[in-house]
């Protein structure tokens, strides 16, 4: 191998991150769950926001009209039922 190529392969393995996860099932779909340290956030998931504007940017509040909808949606489809974060 030629140095150049050595090189650009350790800086990409120097790169990779490994984090634990727990695999789980929510209705007989499969999903995946990782935890990692908050101070990696900012390094594994850049984005600038600084285009959108500050209402887009927060946080939404619960709407507690929409829970009694919910709650019907996850019976009316105990097998196939998807939940948003």
């Amino acid at each position: 191998m030629k140095n150049g190529q050595a090189g650009h392969v350790e800086s990409f393995e120097a790169s990779t991150y490994q984090f634990p996860a727990i695999r789980g099932i929510q209705a007989g779909k499969e999903y995946y769950i990782t935890m990692f340290p908050l101070k990696s956030i900012v390094q594994l998931f850049s984005f600038d926001d600084s285009d959108l504007p500050p209402k887009m940017r927060a946080q939404r509040t619960l709407n507690h009209a929409r829970i009694p909808v919910i709650a019907n949606y996850l019976v009316s489809n105990p097998k196939d039922y998807v939940l948003s974060r």
